[in-house]
């Protein structure tokens, strides 16, 4: 029995032992592989994260993609942006990777490319459900670990310090580990590198960096070492978070605004970024000349509106950075944090005085919220359809972002999570109160059951 919750809007996601046994894993490579070879294809690059179920899952894959002919391109395991990278550079331009990503590590899923465009969970539900059973014995694999280096080499090219700078790095025993250790290294930065070894386990800290409590380690270790700046990656090391020389975290929207001065003086075009993200966001990228365009939450999303527009850049909350401008238009953390490095290099002030110099809003991180997950888009639908929004402006493209003057408000249920997903902005400390205020008590008309303080 397959369950469809496993199809997610973005990309693949489950229980690894419950959700993606080796025969519904091989089910879902085979229709992936016909994909594939519809578009006149006849290769795949594959990569893993370093979860415990990775290793098993691959073999289940491997079977399914090679019972049509379909040679597997190897890449081991591997932060995702490699994979994005070979699709971009490689042999093919189909890719998949097996990761869960920040979810909790008894997860895992797939993420996945096809013909160069991302393929959403959804696009194949149907096909897998329906397929019949289909044995094979076939295997063709491909070692493609040499454009690892690549890689590496042309971020080295890409970036060069304008002086040296120490940065301190957590992964938190992620994929990302020892490809970002070795990048810093090799672009001249005095490198501190914490929880490096990639261990399914995560036995330091869960390696999601949009968390705060997960930033401890890298707080600490920036202060004791008077470092420049820290950065933090997810368990697949396509998001990234970002520390300042004074131990303080940066928050997603000012790397973003960060990201859109600094694109924005080299060419002019169209910033990407999603529903959760400030204001202030699109002030900055009006100011400096840009077009703010703003989407849905996701990488699909945000990848599929970039190729629209041919956006320099392109932003989610969550800490995915999709870098246009002399890259390729994929997230990833690794070059993203490198960039970083880069602008604070080249700045005649540190960090912090820069941050400092962003207008002052006062917002929340985003906040999540547990529950069903077969009941979370409803739930979504329910509040906005019942609450009278009567002096706020409404935007729906991803769940309800509510919006008055002064300060705005979102509900959205994650595609990637059971959970509910908040994010509250004020241009004061009152309106900030104010409006989640108003949030709160709508949400408690409408769910008396659920306690929005049990947030996290």
């Amino acid at each position: 029995m397959i369950n469809e919750n496993i199809f997610r809007a973005y990309d693949i996601r489950g229980k690894a032992d419950e959700d993606l046994n080796d025969e519904i894993i091989r089910k879902i490579g085979i229709v992936l592989s016909e994909k594939i070879l519809k578009t006149g294809q006849n290769k795949v690059y594959l990569g893993t994260d370093c979860r415990l179920s990775a290793n098993r899952i691959k073999k289940s894959l491997i079977s399914g993609l090679c019972s049509n002919d379909l040679e597997v391109l190897d890449l081991g395991m591997v932060p995702t942006p490699l994979v994005y990278f070979a699709t971009k550079i490689g042999k093919t331009n189909c890719g998949i990777m097996i990761t869960g990503s920040h979810n909790p590590k008894e997860d895992n899923g797939l993420k996945m490319v096809i013909n160069d465009g991302a393929v959403s969970g959804f696009e194949i539900k149907n096909d897998v459900i329906n397929l019949k059973n289909k044995t094979t014995n076939i295997v063709n694999i491909s070692d493609a670990r040499d454009l690892i280096k690549q890689y590496e080499n042309e971020i080295f090219s890409n970036c060069k310090l304008a002086k040296k700078i120490k940065v301190v790095l957590d992964p938190g025993n992620g994929a990302a580990g020892p490809y970002a250790k070795k990048v810093f290294e090799k672009i001249g930065a005095e490198v501190i590198s914490l929880n490096t070894e990639p261990d399914g386990n995560f036995p330091n800290h869960h390696p999601d960096p949009s968390k705060e409590k997960n930033l401890k380690d890298l707080i600490e270790s920036v202060s004791v070492n008077k470092a420049d700046l820290g950065f933090a990656f997810d368990g697949d090391g396509d998001r990234v978070g970002m520390v300042d020389n004074n131990s303080n975290i940066v928050s997603p929207d000012h790397i973003i605004m960060l990201l859109s001065e600094y694109f924005l003086q080299k060419k002019k075009g169209p910033v990407i970024y999603d529903v959760k993200c400030s204001n202030q966001v699109s002030k900055i990228i009006e100011d400096n000349g840009g077009d703010p365009v703003i989407e849905k939450t996701g990488h699909f999303n945000i990848k599929n509106k970039i190729r629209e527009t041919n956006a320099i850049l392109g932003a989610e909350m969550s800490g995915h950075i999709f870098i246009n401008y002399d890259w390729y238009g994929f997230d990833d953390g690794i070059y993203s944090a490198v960039i970083l490095a880069k602008i604070i290099s080249e700045l005649e002030i540190d960090l912090s005085t820069k941050i400092s110099d962003f207008p002052k809003v006062f917002s929340t991180p985003e906040l999540t919220l547990d529950v069903e997950d077969s009941q979370k888009f409803e739930m979504v639908d329910k509040f906005k359809n019942e609450v009278d929004f009567s002096g706020y402006e409404i935007l729906d493209i991803d769940g309800v972002r509510f919006s008055s003057s002064k300060a705005w408000g979102l509900l959205r249920a994650s595609n990637t999570s059971p959970k509910l997903v908040m994010r509250f902005e004020g241009d004061t400390d009152q309106e900030l109160l104010n409006i989640m205020a108003f949030f709160k008590d709508n949400f408690k008309k409408i769910y008396p059951n659920l306690n929005f303080e049990d947030h996290s």
